[in-house]
């Protein structure tokens, strides 16, 4: 029982995700903190069939959260919503969660199956590196219109869900301690790239691909350089960028400054080792790299972009700067490794994460659950015809 009401008896979600990415550490956080507030989940993770499995099932299973891994024959198969629809016949659920435009795609024909618990479908953002992957991005927006409810990390992602009317939520990731310490060859590899790289020594951490801006850090770096500042950089991550990114770092004479880390399990190490955090982003949801950042106490520059004012607002806790503007994220970054770091940037970190905890998340959670439970009524016929505009664009 939370507030004197009943919590939801089992929650499923189903994840397009076989690596420990962002919204996978969200999701397993809290299916943890769900479970010890008396909600079961469990957590169906999609597999391409002769593929491994991937880290994502140990990662649930370190973390004793239930899963079951359903295999995925690729894009055109349908007849893997039987096998998923199989599967939550047994769990019995008392709601559907679906995270990833897989799992969208899934759930849509799960009501085409006329399997019909109560769907809650999260949109985490969009990549952009490719045509094929765009078009999936599309398809997701549309096709969680036939969701009871829409959630999203920012204000600007709701902005985009208009359609959808009063089913659309923000409920905001949470600050998260970043990850225990991981492979030692992984902290070997890590001590052994950085050992010569000078301070004050930034990084950027997350995936690889355009709208992550990494080729905007870089055009930045390289106006430090031209204005001899002192620095070294990090970008920690991979992705479909890594060779046109490491191709720019060549052409902008780079290299003795930069490092590419690649991908790696111990975050933890990453955040301590570095002096300033850079999120260059051209778009967001919520990056779960600035909450991480101020839960490990280090100082950060981000574009304002999607979530990341709603975070930081007015507060001392990021310098924020507008996206697309290598020169601006160049100054900020200058600004910020030649002032010593403040107290009153300290407490608003604090502040921030005290404001964007994992039970502020749960209880969030709880009451859209039951919100979606309790609204056992037909949406509104305006609702209605705006969602079915949706589709039939």
């Amino acid at each position: 029982m939370i507030g004197g009401a009943a919590v939801p008896e089992r929650i499923a979600a189903l994840v397009s995700a076989d690596s420990i990415s962002g919204p996978a550490r969200q999701l397993t956080a809290l299916a943890g903190a769900l479970r010890d507030v008396g909600t079961e989940c469990l957590v169906v993770v999609f597999r391409r069939s002769g593929r491994s499995p991937g880290t994502l099932p140990r990662y649930l299973d370190d973390a004793g959260i239930a899963h079951t891994v359903v295999d995925d024959q690729g894009p055109a198969d349908w007849r893997m919503a039987t096998r998923v629809r199989d599967v939550l016949t047994r769990w019995r659920p008392s709601i559907l969660q679906t995270h990833g435009y897989k799992a969208t795609a899934v759930a849509y024909w799960l009501r085409k199956l006329r399997f019909r618990p109560p769907w809650v479908g999260f949109f985490h953002g969009s990549t952009a590196e490719n045509l094929k992957t765009r078009w999936y991005h599309w398809i997701d927006r549309r096709l969680l219109a036939a969701a009871e409810r829409v959630v999203v990390m920012s204000r600007a992602q709701a902005a985009e869900f208009r359609h959808c009317g009063r089913r659309v939520r923000v409920i905001h990731n949470a600050a998260l301690a970043t990850p225990a310490a991981g492979d030692p060859s992984d902290r070997a590899r890590w001590s052994a790239l950085t050992r010569d790289l000078p301070r004050p020594r930034i990084g950027v951490v997350g995936r690889l691909s355009p709208e992550k801006g990494v080729d905007l850090f870089l055009d930045a770096c390289a106006l430090l350089m031209r204005d001899g500042v002192a620095y070294s950089a990090v970008i920690v991550g991979d992705g479909p960028e890594r060779a046109r990114l490491a191709a720019q770092c060549r052409r902008l004479g780079l290299e003795s400054r930069v490092a590419f880390a690649g991908q790696t399990s111990d975050v933890d190490v990453v955040y301590r080792d570095l002096d300033l955090v850079v999120l260059p982003s051209r778009s967001e949801g919520l990056p779960n790299t600035l909450l991480e950042a101020m839960w490990a106490d280090v100082p950060a520059v981000a574009t304002a972009v999607g979530a990341v004012p709603e975070v930081v607002g007015t507060s001392a806790a990021a310098r924020l700067v507008a996206p697309g503007s290598a020169a601006a994220l160049a100054d900020a970054i200058h600004v910020a490794i030649t002032n010593e770091d403040s107290a009153e940037a300290r407490a608003a970190r604090r502040a921030a994460v005290s404001r964007f905890s994992l039970e502020r998340r749960v209880q969030a959670h709880i009451e859209l659950y039951r919100e979606v439970l309790e609204d056992r009524h037909p949406r509104g016929e305006e609702d209605d015809a705006a969602c079915a505009a949706s589709l039939e664009q």
